[in-house]
């Protein structure tokens, strides 16, 4: 029988190569199981190449999705882009500012949406005069408000970190959407970075289908083998008998699995539990959208302004609504939705607006809470604030650039830890530490301070 061994069809060459075993290896007239491994080598061929489609076409879609998807990186630097320059007029939710909300914009404008967001974002006076039907309808849709010209201020790039950001919108506001509500703007998904699980699962699926080919044909290889030898058929066991008998048979490969299974859940278990309530990025949604970025950013309210507690005590502190009526017994909103928010001060602290007096029933606000340091830790705002002068964004990151308010540090001990081993003591002009300041000037003028040199390592500073 001849030997196809055409190097563009290995399964058969190998399919061959048996045939030539069985062939020459000894008399034709005695292998009539021939006819019974050709069916098998058939049936080995088909089920390969099945497999082999198979994990092509998971592969081929994974890269394809892998390739289009933009990259953490990419929507981590549209979000603050975003924040900069957009969230004044659009949130990323349902709910309307000065611009419509940006939730499913993707798959409302005209499709390739990332050409079409990137001619709008860049000059959308110039494709509205270019006749372009969607672009004047969304137009006279929002009061014929024009939007900012971004063509010179940002770069194609830094317009498509945007348009990535928006495409795959924060985990909270989906969420909430699901559920029909309107979140605040949070932490962008990371995208394209959840890759690696998808390859992975399919990595799995294919071995878990090629060991389940692989069993088949050895299942059919005994088979024969046992018919070639006289020997009587095989028992047709079920994988979940099969196991225990290879583990039987197999004890040190068993061994060497589960200790290697036993690292692997120790390791990532280790780490899961390090990164317990370990939350940067947290960016809960709250019953008032109250916004740093317009009351920081736009208007420069100080911290300090609302969070007093900052300067005098141990906890900052969530400014009551009479902070807020300071200025909004007058300021009543500029747009329908700053008045739907003013309107749920309005409401919580018992105001009319028509009396300008306090005549309605009160109703507390049930604020989500976003930092939260455990108990056994002590923390004093006013040590770091005034005595240490360290700026609120040393912690709290750009709040002028936020929405409602979100974690933007770890607040790890670790991170913590670092900070003290880092940051150098402001002790010039610093009444607190002026005779420690004139004392290590005598020794070495030079030296630079930084807390551990002053005991912020110690474990009673912040454990006691």
């Amino acid at each position: 029988m001849p030997v196809n061994n055409s190097p563009k069809n290995p399964s058969k060459f190998f399919a061959g190569i048996i045939q030539f075993y069985f062939t020459f290896g000894g008399d034709l007239k005695k292998h009539t199981h021939l006819l019974n491994m050709n069916k098998l080598i058939t049936k080995l061929q088909k089920s390969l190449a099945a497999f082999f489609v198979l994990v092509f076409t998971l592969i081929f879609t994974t890269i394809t999705y892998a390739a289009d998807a933009p990259s953490a990186a990419s929507i981590s630097a549209g979000e603050k882009l975003f924040h900069a320059n957009c969230a004044v007029c659009h949130s990323i939710g349902t709910n309307k500012i000065t611009g419509p909300g940006l939730q499913g914009v993707t798959g409302r404008v005209p499709a390739p949406y990332q050409d079409w967001m990137l001619k709008w974002i860049k000059n959308n006076a110039a494709l509205r005069k270019s006749g372009d039907s969607y672009a004047n309808k969304i137009f006279a849709d929002n009061n014929n408000t024009a939007m900012t010209v971004f063509e010179g201020t940002l770069t194609d790039d830094q317009i498509k970190d945007i348009i990535a950001y928006v495409a795959n919108p924060p985990q909270e506001v989906a969420q909430n959407a699901a559920g029909g509500t309107t979140a605040a703007n949070g932490n962008a998904n990371t995208g394209g970075g959840g890759n690696y699980k998808e390859i992975l699962l399919i990595v799995i699926g294919a071995l878990l289908v090629l060991i389940y080919i692989l069993r088949s044909v050895r299942k059919s290889l005994l088979s024969v083998s046992n018919e070639k030898k006289g020997l009587p058929a095989t028992e047709d066991l079920s994988i979940w008998k099969e196991i225990p008998k290879w583990i039987r048979t197999h004890k040190v490969h068993f061994a060497v699995i589960n200790i290697f299974i036993t690292a692997v859940i120790c390791v990532y278990g280790w780490e899961y539990l390090w990164g317990i309530h370990v939350d940067p990025g947290y960016h809960p949604s709250q019953p008032i959208n109250f916004s740093h970025q317009v009351h920081a950013g736009t208007n420069g309210i100080a911290c300090l302004y609302c969070h007093s507690g900052a300067e005098k005590g141990k906890v900052a502190g969530i400014p009551t609504l009479n902070v807020c009526m300071n200025c909004h017994k007058g300021i009543q909103g500029s747009t329908p939705e700053y008045q739907k928010e003013i309107a749920k001060i309005y409401y919580a602290i018992g105001w009319d607006p028509q009396a300008a007096a306090y005549t309605k029933p009160q109703h507390p606000v049930q604020w989500t809470r976003v930092h939260s340091l455990p108990d056994f830790a002590y923390f004093n705002h006013a040590q770091h604030v005034v005595v240490g002068k360290v700026a609120c964004e040393t912690c709290h990151g750009p709040c002028n650039t936020y929405t409602t308010n979100q974690q933007f540090s770890t607040l790890t001990m670790g991170w913590c830890i670092d900070c003290h081993r880092q940051t150098q003591v402001q002790m010039k002009g610093n009444g607190y530490y002026a005779k420690l300041h004139e004392a290590l000037m005598k020794q070495d003028s030079s030296r630079t301070i930084t807390e551990a040199d002053m005991g912020g390592l110690e474990c009673g500073k912040c454990h006691y």
